[in-house]
């Protein structure tokens, strides 16, 4: 789509990314996604939430300003090519426990629905098939695991929401001064 296509951001779309990002920026100062709280059971609470509020937010930059299309450290497969492809992946596997985008391998023998690696390794258990491997190859990030997607916190989640927000802000001029 190019830009004369684009649809003008209304007002109730202003609103939800507006409330989309107080919430994100809530979420992620709680600290909740550090080591200090992983056993703390919201964790995947606000996961989902995030994540959820993410998509929309990496939509609204697909339908209004550009599709937010970065593919560093992003784990390609047929239906995954960047990264608005692997957030609403896991989106999907968030909000549906039935969905084969849970399934790790191909044969479907290993289902992962919600693994979190804090730095550098593979975890408790090492998830692993003859074709792949997943753990957190960075020591400075922290790695979510959904089937074969894999997001990070820094390097994928928290640079996708600061580049949605820096195309959504300039066509919500009313709230850009309060966010």
């Amino acid at each position: 789509m190019n830009q004369s296509q684009r649809q003008e951001l209304r007002h109730q779309a202003q609103v939800e990314c507006f409330t989309n990002f107080r919430r994100s920026k809530i979420i992620l100062e709680t600290g909740i996604f550090t080591r200090e709280h992983s056993e703390n059971p919201l964790v995947q609470s606000a996961f989902v939430d995030f994540i959820i509020i993410l998509r929309d937010l990496l939509a609204k930059c697909g339908k209004y300003a550009s599709r937010i299309n970065f593919e560093d450290d992003v784990l390609k497969s047929e239906s995954v090519k960047d990264i608005t492809d692997a957030v609403t992946a896991v989106r999907d596997a968030c909000c549906h426990i039935d969905s084969h985008k849970h399934l790790f391998d191909v044969e479907g023998n290993i289902r992962v629905s919600f693994m979190v690696i804090y730095g550098g390794g593979t975890g408790l258990l090492a998830i692993s098939s003859p074709e792949k491997e997943l753990g957190c190859e960075y020591a400075d990030d922290v790695a979510f695991i959904f089937g074969p997607n894999r997001l990070y916190l820094h390097r994928h989640l928290r640079r996708a929401l600061e580049e949605a927000r820096m195309q959504l802000l300039p066509l919500m001029p009313r709230f850009a001064d309060i966010l």
